[in-house]
């Protein structure tokens, strides 16, 4: 099957993207390949490669992929039903020392199309948006929260304290930040914490990418917000947003990963939980408003789907989170966003790419002084 062929139906990805990829290391998961198989009998899976598991045990009725089974190089398969698993070998072709793909995961398949969401009226949208709304809350109240933050693993080393038992003989264990190829030893148990691991990753490319050398006056700034100003910054306020408290986060909420069926359409899929994990109740919302500009759902959807989570009791930046400590969130978000762009240079060469990367450093000067501004004034008041 051609890429003309597996891309057929499938709504555009946003400019912003990438559209290209090769190769990756162990670990690393964009441009996965991904293979529907049938079965002699009724049921459909999906081979994905590689990836992440995820399993959502305690919302077994939000229509999500279920792991069946996984192998993380190729060699050994891990096989999983709620109550049991079984290690088996896996035996190679004659001739072939060691799979030329690593690890895998095979899925059960999920029926529905992703949403169009141009095709729709503006009624069906927001009936859409207030089941999407239902499916988040029920991932954030019946997942109970926890006190670390980042992304579902499968364990690397010994079982500790930072994993989350799922069924007899296997956990799944919190940590690192993989989206970002952020790996850590020690757990993340703050917001503050979350983002100097992110900013001083950033730093660390700042100073040794030659694509951000024009940029690198930015360093010594940077390098001392994150240690005099970032750790003191507040980052949650008591109610919508706890402290040391993280949720369930899907982390890539856009119509091309809700897949629906029927007329009038209904949700019958939520897929893509590669980046899923534990974050910060904004981060969510951060990854809609700020990582992706608001862009990807019509504006009519994105309200009523807000609404819907108000509704239901769960805090929003519209309702529920302190305007204060949401700007901070959004602020340190664009910082990061802007200290080394991911999608540069791109296809940007000369004086295009040089205009991109001053817009970014104009960014990031941005966003430090209302950072540094906004930590100043309450240290300030709580002085006098």
């Amino acid at each position: 099957m051609d890429i003309e062929e597996l891309d057929h139906g499938r709504p555009p990805t946003p400019s912003y993207y990438p559209t290209a990829g090769g190769r990756v290391p162990s670990g690393k998961s964009f441009n996965n390949r991904i293979y529907f198989l049938k079965l002699k009998h009724s049921a459909s899976k999906v081979l994905l490669l590689p990836g992440t598991l995820s399993q959502p045990e305690y919302c077994p009725d939000i229509p999500s992929p279920r792991a069946l089974a996984w192998s993380e190089g190729g060699r050994v398969a891990t096989y999983a039903t709620l109550c049991q698993i079984r290690i088996c070998s896996l035996d190679m072709p004659p001739g072939v020392e060691k799979p030329e793909h690593g690890g895998w995961i095979l899925m059960s398949y999920v029926a529905g199309s992703p949403m169009i969401t141009a095709d729709l009226s503006d009624a069906i949208l927001t009936d859409l948006a207030k089941q999407l709304g239902d499916i988040v809350v029920r991932l954030r109240r019946n997942i109970p929260p926890q006190k670390r933050c980042g992304n579902i693993r499968l364990p690397s080393r010994k079982l500790g304290e930072q994993c989350v038992p799922v069924v007899d003989g296997i956990a799944l264990t919190i940590r690192d930040i993989i989206q970002e190829g952020i790996e850590v030893n020690d757990p993340i148990t703050t917001a503050n914490e979350y983002y100097r691991l992110r900013l001083t990753d950033k730093l660390r490319e700042l100073e040794t990418s030659n694509t951000y050398a024009p940029n690198r006056s930015l360093a010594e700034t940077l390098r001392a917000f994150i240690s005099e100003q970032l750790p003191h910054l507040e980052l949650t306020d008591g109610d919508g947003i706890p402290s040391g408290e993280f949720v369930l986060t899907h982390y890539n909420l856009s119509p091309r990963n809700v897949l629906v069926s029927g007329q009038p359409p209904r949700i019958t899929g939520l897929v893509d939980f590669e980046f899923a994990g534990f974050f910060p109740p904004v981060d969510e919302f951060l990854n809609d408003d700020v990582v992706n500009n608001g862009g990807e759902w019509p504006r009519e959807f994105y309200e009523a789907y807000l609404a819907r989570l108000h509704e239901k009791g769960v805090a929003t930046p519209v309702r529920g989170f302190d305007p204060d400590v949401w700007n901070r969130n959004c602020w340190l978000e664009t910082l990061v966003g802007s200290i080394a762009p991911w999608y540069l240079p791109g296809g940007w060469k000369g004086e295009e790419l040089q205009a991109k990367l001053r817009e970014a450093e104009a960014n990031a000067r941005e966003m430090l002084k209302r950072l540094i501004r906004d930590h100043d004034k309450y240290r300030e008041q709580a002085i006098q």
